[in-house]
């Protein structure tokens, strides 16, 4: 146990070890591989992200080899770290939880601590498979963000007080807006489904109660821009 937290660099001078280097790109290749397969598990993915995932520890890793035992790891580290900020403006959870993920096996590879790189790595990886299975037995999610365009109306507000409730057991306001001068409404709901009606049934009751009306329905919450 004690060879978990032991690292395989015993000096801090500059001299690479072409071995020891091998045996970090090695094990960082195989945690990024490892990482990669683990993302794309019920995901939609682009080749490029999964490529770049792939090979992120191994970059990682070297920066961090390279500088072992200088005072320019701490450079290194910020300038690293603040991918994940970049990346996180245009994001998801998910691929910001990977991409800082690959930065820790780097991280910890780079510094020689191989064991320890794997084993936390096989955990994290095992734990997120075992949530993504569970979650997928679960009862599916019944929670819905509710887009209503629709002509300016009278009587509307009261309309759809009286017939979001016969469908939904939660319904909240998010927001309201307008355009073409006042002539057009958007509705943002989040609402959340009763037992009984689904998505289609919704939808078919909004467009044969309000005319001239468009609906959308998403599981997906609407992302904002700070995290």
């Amino acid at each position: 146990m004690s060879n978990l937290f032991r690292s395989i660099f015993q000096t801090t001078t500059t001299t690479v070890d072409p071995l020891q280097l091998l045996y970090v790109l090695l094990v960082s290749l195989f945690l990024g591989l490892a990482l990669s397969w683990t993302y794309r598990y019920r995901t939609l993915y682009t080749r490029e992200f999964v490529i770049s995932l792939t090979l992120l520890p191994s970059l990682m890793s070297l920066v961090i080899f390279l500088v072992n035992g200088s005072l320019g790891t701490s450079i290194a580290v910020a300038g690293t770290f603040s991918l994940i900020r970049f990346r996180s403006a245009t994001s998801g959870s998910r691929e910001l939880i990977a991409i800082f993920l690959a930065m820790i096996i780097g991280l910890a590879a780079g510094s020689g601590y191989l064991v320890l790189a794997v084993v936390a790595t096989l955990f994290i990886l095992g734990v997120w498979l075992l949530l993504e299975n569970q979650q997928s037995r679960t009862v599916h999610q019944r929670r819905r963000h509710l887009t209503l365009t629709t002509s300016k109306q009278d009587g509307l507000e009261q309309t759809l007080q009286h017939l979001l409730p016969q469908s939904c057991s939660e319904v909240e306001l998010i927001s309201v807006s307008t355009s073409q001068s006042g002539q057009s409404l958007t509705i943002h709901y989040e609402v959340d489904l009763k037992p009984t009606v689904d998505d289609f049934q919704l939808t078919q009751k909004l467009l044969g109660t309000i005319s001239d009306c468009d609906v959308a329905l998403t599981k997906k919450a609407k992302k904002k821009k700070n995290l």
